[in-house]
């Protein structure tokens, strides 16, 4: 594996801890305002140089992760210097109840290899990295552009594999242990209204066939993720306790159970009618290939657009999911109801949804109404003619 050399003198690693600080800010990795920001960290950085460990920054953003197999991950940690040991605790870890699917697995190999790459490149000995090491990692990723929930799980991901070599006895520590996480920005996703839910929805009743109907019926009635609505198999409609159920695929293998109200179920019916009974994937192409992504990703803005919805050329397949979470949220369903339908393990996540109703409820419309009102009444008392503005929301 080639390793990408910092362009910084040799004479760095006998600096000072000062000019030390300032070849670590001019790498890229880390900025800073001033040497004396970090005092704190000095003994590290001191280490650092020291034993000649100087900066280096990640390859870009979309470069191909250095193992995204098993065996590659086991090939990438012994040229790090790892220890059969470490080997053996890094399967039992990918092994573990919550990594028990290949595509969970596959996941956390990826993130992993990015560590053991800075691990190499470094030249740091594994069970033993110094936490700052991990910051340092953190400002990398931050610097070549990685988003923070992308950060946040590359880090959750090689906690938890330290917390596994820890427990194992394979690493003297987490050098990730109570690192701070990365601030995720507000969404940005387009969303609909309730409305525009509905428009959406009697257009695809009126204009396109069963099968679209079917899949626009499940995505808005179940509010699941598109993964969900491709693995979906008919094996996974049924019934519960008197209730039209479908057991949603979710990540980690996982069956997530949700009902199927009567309206979406009358949606759906001339679709299953046509289908038929016969096991396998539930939706399918024209030509009975699985569903892809793109395909699901496009129709959605084609409908959109036939709608006549606005920004249609904007929305993907989770607008839908978060139209219909900040659509319950802001018809007074309460919080872990919501969250119950949508699957969140943690309830801070469905509470990113209510962002929309904030906006609803903004002061900044009883303030425009009362500077129109009051504008208004200068007009009348004075006479004068003030430039009339839009009509503010009520």
């Amino acid at each position: 594996m080639s390793v990408q050399e910092p362009d910084l003198l040799p004479a760095v690693v006998q600096a000072p801890v000062a000019a030390g600080l300032e070849a670590l800010a001019v790498s890229g990795v880390i900025v800073l305002d001033a040497p004396e920001d970090v005092s704190d960290d000095e003994a590290d950085l001191r280490w650092l140089l020291e034993h000649g460990v100087l900066p280096i920054s990640l390859p870009p953003k979309g470069t191909a992760p250095p193992a995204a197999t098993a065996h590659e991950l086991a090939a990438l940690l012994l040229t790090a210097g790892a220890a059969r040991e470490v080997l053996a605790a890094t399967a039992g870890w990918l092994s573990s109840e919550r990594r028990s699917s290949s595509a969970t697995q596959a996941g956390y190999i990826k993130e992993v290899s990015w560590w053991l790459w800075w691990v190499q490149a470094r030249g740091l000995h594994l069970p033993a990295v110094p936490f700052l090491e991990a910051d340092l990692f953190a400002a990398a990723m931050r610097a070549i552009g990685l988003a923070p929930a992308s950060r946040n799980r590359r880090r959750a991901a090689i906690s938890s594999w330290y917390r596994y070599l820890v427990r194992a006895g394979q690493a003297t520590h987490n050098p990730f242990d109570g690192m701070e996480t990365a601030r995720k920005q507000p969404s940005t996703t387009r969303y609909l209204t309730q409305h525009q839910l509905e428009q959406l929805l009697d257009h695809t009743a009126a204009h396109e066939s069963p099968r679209v109907q079917a899949i626009m019926a499940v995505l808005v009635g179940t509010a699941c993720r598109i993964g969900s609505l491709l693995d979906l198999r008919y094996e996974h409609l049924g019934h519960d306790a008197g209730h039209r159920t479908v057991d949603l695929p979710v990540k980690g293998g996982w069956l997530h159970r949700v009902v199927i109200d009567p309206f979406t179920e009358q949606l759906m019916q001339p679709y299953l009618d046509e289908r038929g009974t016969a096991p396998g994937p539930l939706f399918v192409t024209s030509t009975g290939k699985p569903l892809q992504r793109s395909y699901v990703f496009a129709l959605v803005r084609r409908l959109a657009a036939a709608a006549q919805i606005p920004h249609a050329d904007q929305l993907s397949v989770h607008s839908l999911r978060h139209s219909v979470a900040t659509a319950l949220l802001e018809n007074d369903e309460p919080m872990d109801v919501v969250q119950a339908l949508l699957g969140h393990a943690d309830p801070r996540t469905t509470q990113t949804y209510a962002h929309a109703n904030a906006l609803n409820r903004s002061p900044a419309y009883r303030w425009g109404r009362r500077l129109q009102a009051g504008l208004t009444h200068r007009q009348a008392a004075s006479g004068r003619r003030f430039v009339q503005g839009p009509v503010v929301p009520s």
